[in-house]
């Protein structure tokens, strides 16, 4: 169908939309693009021209099959080009994308048809496009004759009529579910002139622009992907590179190598994905690696483990990464992803503070030296800097006051042109986290230093015991370290005996010996206790891969419970 014959305006816009954006990067015809590599190897390459007419062609196809201006289109797809021309083309149909997590190999996949359907259902989503192997498992369940779900293949769907939908700023342009890590998963609805807000936040903030090569293997469905590794490259015409993640978790130096062969400046990654990395290259491959570009190496969207930042700078040195490209950085999806930045080019910047007042909301000093002495031991927390552009954060009290005092912990609410105004379809979620004033709860607990934010846990985490506070985060990062826990994955529970409140540690691990587990245990126990004067009541061994995780691979509060019961733990 000619694209005039669907009443749409081609080529144009109002200026307001993320299309519109690409198409300003595409007018500048530098040649730039995405790469996606496969192992070590380019599979395929698209140049930001490209994509902008590719996502017309999706859009009039999709406008074909009666998608209509604002309508939820599910993206079920793997880190891939199809993503980028999946989430542009929905966006040129007027449309507005909900990315979902595709299947994960070896995982259960009726498990996670019923998680999805659940999310798309609560976007009232119609269509799901998806690629031909992809949808091949998506259609007997969710799609086919009849079915709840129709499931395209973008590739089927593109018509060569390219058609652009106008929209306005304030239209939405995303439904980012949360990860759930302490909760189900929410959709944050974010508006185009939230995410541009963000983009240019971004790129002011770190200096972004269109010499810089960024590469990510975080995967797209999930807020830190689509916007720090996807959206802000693309939009600051800066090549892009995509390593998906199961090739990241197979071999972490194919991302060094990559950043080391093709000179890549700017990175994102939690703190687990640098450990990772660090732990799986020998000092040997070190010597292989230029890493001397490498002006940006973004840390967030968990714990910030200040000793990992030493150890990947002292480990790397030799192939010339800088201890000041670290960037450790605060956000989440209710505030599009950006919410604060430390500075850049200087050197991390933590402080310690002793860990028995701290529980209880109370910031007191501590030297370094006092690390590991007792339960007033101190802890080195990280600066996750200041308030990106056109975002506001302050810190409240219990009674929902405004601290002004540095020596407090309060929670963390925030405001600004990225923030989200509402969930999706969930009034009573909206009413919790958006206040008065614009303000948005995270539920994330934090304090300032010289203008400067500091994370100390989460309110949902805190465990209480004995009337006594704990974050679960601050438990979980000395466990994490003990020798023989897998890749640091330790969860902490508060959990009801018969006798009154306990801790409960489940860990991942390899060993499978008795008297290697058994070791493990009482290093653990002594761990807990040692530094935070609190002795664990039960610790749980279980396999690696067996703690829950979100759909973007992180540790999921919400769940351990069954993993528990499954483990045979006594407690009720």
């Amino acid at each position: 169908m000619p694209a005039e014959d669907l009443g749409m305006i081609t080529g144009g816009g109002e200026g307001g939309g993320l299309v519109d954006a690409l198409a300003a990067v595409a007018a500048r015809g530098s040649g730039h693009g995405m790469r996606l590599f496969r192992g070590d190897e380019e599979a395929e390459r698209v140049t930001f021209g490209q994509l902008h007419a590719e996502a017309g062609e999706l859009a009039c196809g999709l406008l074909e099959r009666g998608v209509v201006r604002g309508e939820r289109v599910a993206i079920a797809l793997p880190t891939s080009i199809d993503f980028a021309r999946a989430f542009f083309g929905v966006l040129a149909a007027g449309a507005v994308p909900v990315p979902v997590p595709p299947p994960v190999r070896f995982a259960s996949l009726d498990i996670h048809l019923n998680r999805i359907a659940l999310v798309m259902r609560q976007s009232k989503v119609r269509v799901v496009l998806s690629d031909k192997m992809l949808g091949g498992l998506l259609e007997p369940t969710l799609g086919g004759a009849g079915g709840e779900f129709q499931i395209l293949d973008v590739a089927m769907t593109r018509v060569p009529s390219p058609v652009y939908v106008d929209v306005a700023a304030d239209d939405p342009a995303l439904v980012q579910y949360t990860s759930g890590t302490s909760a189900s998963p929410k959709g944050v609805v974010l508006t185009h002139a939230n995410l541009l807000a963000n983009v240019d936040a971004i790129a002011g903030g770190l200096g972004i622009d269109d010499t810089d090569v960024s590469c990510n293997w975080l995967p797209l469905f999930h807020d830190m992907g689509l916007i720090g590794a996807f959206l802000s490259p693309t939009l600051n015409d800066a090549e892009t590179y995509l390593l998906p993640p199961e090739d990241f978790l197979r071999d972490p130096g194919r991302w060094l190598r990559i950043i080391s062969r093709y000179g890549v400046t700017a990175t994102t990654a939690p703190n687990s994905g640098y450990l990772y990395a660090l732990r799986r290259t020998p000092a040997e491959r070190v010597a292989e690696l230029d890493l001397s570009r490498w002006r940006f190496a973004l840390n967030g969207a968990e714990l910030i483990d200040p000793d990992t930042l030493r150890r990947f700078s002292a480990h790397f040195a030799p192939a010339g990464f800088r201890p000041d490209a670290f960037v450790p950085v605060y956000g989440l999806a209710e505030g599009s992803l950006a919410v604060t930045f430390a500075p850049t080019g200087r050197a991390v910047r933590s402080t310690w503070v002793r860990r028995g007042p701290l529980s209880r909301g109370i910031v007191e000093t501590a030297s370094a030296a006092a690390g590991g002495e007792g339960a007033e031991a101190g802890r080195e927390i990280v600066s996750v800097g200041v308030p990106v552009a056109n975002t506001e954060v302050r810190l409240v009290g219990e009674d929902g006051t405004e601290l002004t005092d540095r020596a407090l912990v309060g929670e963390i609410q925030i405001r600004g042109d990225s923030v989200m105004r509402r969930y999706e379809d969930n009034e009573a979620a909206t009413r919790a986290t958006v206040l008065s004033g614009g303000w948005v709860s995270t539920g994330d607990l934090g304090f300032r230093q010289d203008g400067e934010l500091f994370i100390a846990g989460r309110k949902k985490e805190v465990i209480i015991v004995f009337g006594q506070n704990y974050y679960a985060s601050d438990i979980e990062s000395v466990a994490g370290r003990v020798t023989g826990v897998a890749n640091g994955a330790v969860l902490a529970a508060g959990v009801t005996f018969p006798d009154g409140e306990g801790l409960v540690l489940v860990a991942e691990t390899k060993e499978s010996g008795a008297a290697a587990r058994e070791d493990l245990i009482a290093r653990l126990r002594f761990a807990v206790s040692d530094s935070l004067g609190l002795t664990p009541r039960d610790i749980v061994l279980v396999r690696r891969g067996r703690l829950p995780r979100t759909s973007s691979g992180k540790l999921q509060r919400h769940g351990v419970e069954e993993v528990l019961a499954a483990a045979g733990a006594d407690p009720v």
